[in-house]
């Protein structure tokens, strides 16, 4: 009796564990969206976006848009994405600012989609943590770059973001990194921080 008790314990549990496997996520069945497009406002600015998918965690993200950059030697932080300024110690006020359009691209990897996935957690539209590396590119900088002791800056750099879905259509994704800001004859070394709220085409 023991025995026949115990052996059907074992298929039991075996069944158990055979339909568990066959209802989780694998790591194959987990991937990014084949491809979104995306309009949205960010800081200081607003962007259209194409992201695509090049692996099962891996995309690639374009974007394009216009950025209100300014600088004032009595508010020298914030709004200075295309700026570097060349002689912090110049000897004299100055401010300058400008909408630029720019161009944009970034090689994204979302690491946790199938942990979130296991977890029960929304994953539409690649909902998660993210690694980006990125570079970006201002056009018409002669009209922000009025003065002598400022030069048109592209930024390059490394961040951390996190995408969330907060409607059928809305995406809010906010990140913090570095950026090297760079110019002909410098390179600004910074944190960065940034957000935007993206409607889905």
């Amino acid at each position: 009796m023991r025995k026949i008790l115990a052996a059907a314990i074992l298929t039991c549990a075996a069944r158990s564990a055979t339909a568990q496997a066959a209802t989780a996520p694998s790591a194959e069945q987990v991937r990014v969206e084949k491809q979104l497009v995306l309009a949205g406002i960010n800081y200081l600015g607003a962007a259209v976006a194409y992201e695509r998918r090049l692996g099962s965690s891996l995309t690639a993200y374009v974007s394009a848009g216009a950025h209100y950059s300014f600088y004032s030697t009595n508010l020298p932080i914030g709004g200075t994405r295309f700026v570097n300024v060349i002689d912090p110690h110049f000897g004299r006020d100055y401010s300058t600012a400008a909408l630029l359009p720019y161009l944009a691209g970034e090689l994204r990897v979302y690491p946790r989609l199938l942990v979130r996935q296991r977890q029960g957690k929304d994953i539409r539209r690649q909902a998660g943590s993210f690694l980006g590396l990125f570079a970006e590119a201002a056009l018409a900088t002669d009209r922000l770059i009025k003065v002598p002791n400022l030069a048109a800056a592209h930024p390059v750099g490394l961040r951390y973001g996190l995408r969330r879905n907060v409607g059928a259509h809305l995406l809010a994704e906010g990140s913090l990194g570095i950026v090297s800001k760079i110019s002909p004859t410098q390179r600004t070394l910074m944190p960065r921080l940034d957000a935007s709220l993206n409607w889905v085409l």
